[in-house]
């Protein structure tokens, strides 16, 4: 059939204009999925800080010199040093070599003496599923928390040990680790 112009080039077919309109809708999708530059969020999506918060925990970022409890960064003793892994029920790290773990980009996972035992053993199994460059032990600086998570010039403290602060923890970890001096 013969457009009113005498050509029937000037026609797409319809199969060829439903097919151009899914690519245009999921256009927008493909791109937001697609790689850039900045690194994806773990599924949870939200921020740290939201993560924190809606587990009831405390996330604080500091500056390079500041005093925390449990500390965030400290005097690198190169001599000082603490395998990764769980040390819960062990001696745990000296402050030297937890300081130490956190400047090279450990996690440190910490509890107060006292947390009950259940507790201290859902934090054991949370280090143990993933425990590259984690630490978990029994606090010695005497934290109020119950919980923290500590990296270089970052502290989430918490208040309990659940299931939304062990997501917390585990976001956390992920977000934090090789979050050192880089050197």
């Amino acid at each position: 059939m013969q457009s009113r112009y005498g050509d029937d080039r000037s026609r797409v077919p319809v199969p060829a204009l439903i097919v151009l309109a899914i690519l245009l809708a999921l256009a927008p999708v493909a791109f937001a999925a697609g790689g850039g530059d900045e690194p994806a969020l773990p599924l949870t999506g939200l921020p740290l800080a939201e993560v924190a918060k809606d587990a009831g925990c405390r996330l604080t970022e500091f500056d390079e010199g500041t005093k925390a409890n449990p500390p965030v960064t400290g005097m690198n003793v190169e001599r000082a040093r603490f395998a990764d892994g769980s040390y819960a029920g062990r001696r745990p790290p000296s402050l030297d070599a937890s300081v130490h773990a956190l400047l090279h980009g450990r996690v440190l996972f910490q509890y107060r003496p006292g947390v009950a035992a259940n507790d201290v053993r859902k934090l054991d199994q949370l280090t143990r599923e993933d425990p590259d460059q984690v630490l978990l032990f029994e606090n010695q600086t005497g934290m109020s928390a119950p919980v923290a998570a500590t990296a270089y010039l970052t502290v989430m403290t918490c208040p309990r040990v659940d299931e939304s602060v062990l997501r917390a923890l585990d976001a956390f970890r992920s977000r934090r680790r090789a979050f050192g001096q880089s050197f």
